[in-house]
This record gives C-alpha cells, sequence and structure tokens, in this order.
C-alpha cells in the first residue's frame, strides 16, 4: 500500500523558493548599492551585471510560472514533480467510479469538479456564482 504524501511537505518548497529569490533581491541590491557608491575606478566591471541579474531572478521566475500555467491550461497538461495526484486519475471526486455511471466528473455547467486529496481549493463556489 502507497503512503501518501505530505500535506504539508509543498509549503517547505513554497518557503525555500521564497527565501531563496528573498536573497537573490537583497544580494542584488548589495550589488547595485555598491556600485553607485564606491568610485568607479575601485568597482569590478561585473558587479553592475550581477546586480541586474540577481535583482530579476524573481522577475524571470514569475515569468516562466506564468507562461507554465498558461501553456499547461492550453495543452491541457500538467508535469508534476514526484507527487502523485488523486483526482488526476478520473472518477468521482473521491476517485471511485459508480457502475455504468460515464467517467466525466463535470457538474451542470461543464466545469471540472476533480479535486485533488490535499487541495484546499474548489471551483463549486465559481460555478454557482456563474448559473
Amino acid at each position: 500500500m502507497p503512503v501518501a504524501p505530505d500535506p504539508s511537505s509543498g509549503r517547505i518548497f513554497i518557503w525555500i523558493t521564497a527565501c531563496f529569490l528573498f536573497t537573490c533581491v537583497l544580494a542584488g541590491g548589495g550589488c547595485l548599492v555598491e556600485y553607485m557608491i564606491l568610485p568607479a575606478s575601485e568597482v569590478p566591471p561585473w558587479i553592475p551585471l550581477l546586480g541586474f541579474t540577481l535583482v530579476s531572478l524573481p522577475w524571470v521566475f514569475w515569468l516562466l510560472t506564468f507562461l507554465y500555467r498558461i501553456l499547461s491550461r492550453c495543452c491541457g497538461c500538467r508535469f508534476g514533480f514526484g507527487v502523485a495526484r488523486e483526482g488526476s486519475r478520473g472518477g468521482n471526486s473521491d476517485g471511485a467510479s459508480a457502475p455504468g455511471e460515464a467517467n466525466n466528473n463535470n457538474n451542470n455547467n461543464g466545469m471540472n469538479r476533480t479535486l485533488s486529496a490535499a487541495s484546499h481549493e474548489s471551483q463549486l463556489p465559481l460555478a454557482k456564482s456563474m448559473a
């Protein structure tokens, strides 16, 4: 019997990523402040390049995340990194399908209601507000 993944393990990766990006912004800002304060003859030429790179890293991360979300919705597929989601297999929202029943997981508005075991989000309030 497979062991269920810890639902709080995703939060650890979010905090690690946020701390890493925050550290990049601080280090990049430090490089740019050093470039502005020191005389031009004492500043190595790679300091402003490193500063701009580190400061723009969160923007690159955000842009790549945004493109991934758009492309994954357009293509209809998502890539997981080692975490199996129960709702991605089909069937009812609890993972089982009734005999003789179509395996479509849609409510009356045609919106997908399949949820993962660790998800706290639901499309049901949106579907009710649109009805």
